[in-house]
């Protein structure tokens, strides 16, 4: 056959890119099923997931055989040993380098574990509501301004149905509240609520919309004699506490607090047990009418 008389005769350095390509392409066809479960194609998932591993590894190690043995066929100073002898060369090679920087490989992967899973880690330790580093990327790009920040006022109206801390003492209720660079907010401490309480207490923070890791966390616990414990939780992502801010509106702005149902129509549930009346209303401020454009002549 004419394939099998063909014979590259080039550079022998670049015989040698030629084998590396063909080795990667090689590795390819055998990475291919994860490669088509995360395209976005549904015929390429589809393929992903209905195919039979060890029936495809076992074409696909014929194929690259057949594939290998062609190159090298086909490059006058490469044979089979050889090949061989260079991938063991390689290996090993690229192992010692590898132990070599050992240290400094677990340093770069833990701190990238950390970064990825930075949020699980921080419920892990019960410190996912905690600012804990009061800077990230979008304070450079906008000059550390406030025009990206919106002014609102959060507004309580009751809590009911909350769990018992103690089945032989009544709850004595406070809320925290906690959102992003603003400090936790707390309400008054309420003696001898027991499972609900009216509260009609208001306290405002500062809201950027844009920002979609801001989540508010409403925390509703009991004041003890020495500590608190948490009676009931509650998390509104910025999605919906934007939606909560755009249906105030239509009840004008903050600052004339209003406790009636038409207002409180949709109460938010806690985990495990307990609703809350929160209001989420904009804040009419001049002065927070800034724009990117002066944050960024300002900086």
């Amino acid at each position: 056959m004419n394939v099998l008389k063909l014979r590259l005769n080039i550079d022998p350095e670049f015989q040698g890119w030629v084998l590396v390509f063909a080795t990667v392409t090689a590795i390819w066809i055998f990475c291919l099923p994860c490669y088509c479960a995360g395209l976005s194609w549904v015929a390429a998932r589809r393929f992903a997931s209905r195919l039979h591993l060890p029936t495809f590894y076992a074409v696909a190690g014929v194929i690259n055989v057949a594939f290998i043995g062609l190159v090298l066929l086909w490059l006058p100073d490469w044979d089979l040993n050889s090949y061989i002898q260079s991938l063991v060369k390689c290996t090993i090679g690229t192992l010692q380098r590898v132990l070599s920087c050992a240290s400094s490989l677990t340093i770069v992967f833990a701190f990238a574990f950390a970064v990825a899973f930075k949020d699980r880690i921080a419920k892990l330790l019960g410190m996912d509501h905690k600012t804990l580093f009061r800077c990230k990327l979008r304070d450079f790009t906008t000059c550390f301004g406030p025009s990206r920040f919106q002014p609102i006022e959060l507004t309580v109206w009751k809590v009911d149905d909350l769990p018992s801390a103690d089945p032989f003492a009544a709850n004595n209720v406070f809320i925290e509240f906690y959102l992003g660079y603003n400090e936790p907010m707390r309400t008054r401490v309420h003696n001898n609520a027991g499972s609900g309480c009216t509260i009609k207490e208001s306290m405002q923070l500062n809201f950027d919309e844009d920002d979609l890791d801001e989540t508010l966390y409403i925390f509703v616990k009991d004041q003890k004699v020495v500590g608190t414990l948490e009676l009931a939780r509650a998390e509104i992502p910025t999605d919906q506490l934007r939606k909560m801010v755009a249906k105030s509106r239509h009840f004008g702005y903050a600052g004339r607090p209003a406790y009636t149902e038409d207002i409180y129509s949709e109460p938010i549930q806690l985990i495990p047990r307990g609703q809350i009346w929160l209001r989420v209303a904009p804040i009419e401020d001049e002065d927070a009418n800034t724009s990117f454009l002066q944050d960024f002549t300002q900086c």
